[in-house]
């Protein structure tokens, strides 16, 4: 049985437990470029904070048969026409290269209604990707689609979007399956199962009545954090590592 250390505290004031109970929806989202690239991934979004988190996906630019993992959202905002940008990266850097590229980072910018994601998007000119992984199309020349970019790139990946598909899902989001699976096995820590996910911006958490303890993730810096008995406040580590934990 592995240890209390594993999740360390997360101090959230005993007032606030009365949060409002967070309404975060999952979406599925595909995006195919003139090129043939396209990006299939998934997001949690609540429209009433217009909040982002996890987005991921991989992108396959169909061609070469590359296939790239995205895992690391780095950041998300208004457009400034009722939309949302939001961008993912393969590596955990916002630094990606022009030509040549200065690493083998890709990045993808999705854009949605921020009302109603379903609609789609609010900029299409906004819906961007560069690709500089080594598999990649061109090789040491990074593809791109950037319509924003002006001048326009020189191996720009085509100039316009053939479609942009973003539907809500029932699926548990990867926040939630992370609680439950944390419930599942450490239910001396968190019990009792099935809490309502609550938000306290910048968390999103749970509070286990029985155990006086709770369970928490922060969007500033994607880390798990952990408050028991005690109060103590500690970090157990970045989320990625225990969403590869848990399969979420």
């Amino acid at each position: 049985m592995k240890p209390l250390i594993l999740f360390t505290a997360l101090f959230i004031m005993a007032a606030n437990i009365d949060s409002a109970l967070a309404d975060t929806r999952h979406y599925e989202v595909s995006v195919t470029f003139l090129d043939d690239t396209v990006f299939t991934g998934s997001f949690d979004y609540d429209a009433a904070t217009q909040k982002v988190s996890n987005l991921h996906g991989i992108l396959d630019d169909v061609l070469m048969g590359n296939k790239e993992i995205l895992n690391y959202q780095l950041g998300y905002e208004s457009d400034g026409k009722g939309g949302i940008n939001a961008r993912v990266y393969a590596l955990n850097t916002t630094a990606i290269g022009t030509n040549p590229p200065v690493n083998n980072n890709v990045a993808v910018i999705i854009n949605f209604n921020a009302a109603d994601p379903t609609l789609g998007a609010t900029d299409q000119a906004q819906l961007a990707y560069m690709d500089c992984s080594a598999g990649g199309l061109m090789g040491q020349t990074c593809m791109y689609h950037l319509s924003w970019h002006k001048p326009v790139f020189p191996m720009e990946g085509g100039h316009g979007i053939l479609s942009e598909t973003i539907t809500a899902t029932a699926q548990v989001s990867r926040n939630d399956c992370f609680f439950n699976w944390a419930e599942n096995n450490y239910s001396q820590l968190f019990s009792p199962k099935g809490s309502a996910s609550q938000t306290l911006s910048p968390y999103i958490y749970r509070y286990y009545p029985a155990t006086n303890s709770y369970l928490g993730i922060s969007s500033n810096d994607s880390h798990v954090y952990y408050v028991g008995p005690n109060g103590r406040l500690l970090d157990v580590g970045p989320l990625s590592t225990w969403f590869a934990s848990a399969g979420c």
